[in-house]
């Protein structure tokens, strides 16, 4: 099946306007959020300790359940909650029940997640690109998928997300 090339630009209007569904607009396919706004000279000059994702990156290692929820709070469940709208964040963090600790795999930060122990669970991953500050949201409800990411180039998957998303396809 040939997707439209409108579909994507459609995509994120429709979820910048705030306006989600469960049945994803395109399947399988990245879309983008709105461009972020350009930094400001004041941040472009702050020390690296400023970076955004420090707070992130200090819980590798560890689950949401084990101290802050990073899932839920900071700057990743701020980016998550814009990329996915109102209806699937929630659809997200049931299937994030069940997750690993978050991970670093060279510059890049991931999660992954299932709703339940049981292997045909629906799942989830986040993949963040600090150095970007980009970020990719890949969530399963039922037999669609939804792979969203913020604008510009592809946010890459680390292997043990990419394995994390065959196995749900199957």
């Amino acid at each position: 099946m040939r997707l439209s090339p409108f579909l994507p630009l459609f995509a994120a209007a429709v979820l910048a306007a705030g306006c989600g569904t469960h049945v994803p607009l395109t399947p399988t396919a990245s879309t983008s959020s709105p461009a972020k706004p350009a930094a400001s000279a004041a941040t472009a000059a702050a020390p690296a300790a400023a970076n955004p994702w420090a707070s992130v990156q200090a819980q590798v290692g560890r689950k949401p359940s084990e101290g802050t929820d990073f899932l839920r709070t900071g700057p990743m469940g701020v980016r998550v909650k814009e990329l996915l709208g109102p209806v699937n964040h929630p659809e997200f963090l049931q299937n994030m029940a069940v997750s690993t600790p978050l991970r670093q795999e060279g510059g890049l930060l991931y999660i992954t997640g299932r709703r339940s122990t049981q292997p045909d669970a629906q799942a989830a991953a986040v993949v963040v690109n600090p150095s970007r500050d980009a970020m990719r949201v890949w969530l399963q409800t039922g037999d669609e998928e939804w792979d969203v990411q913020d604008a510009g180039a592809p946010v890459p998957l680390p292997a043990d997300v990419r394995k994390v998303l065959e196995d749900a396809r199957r």
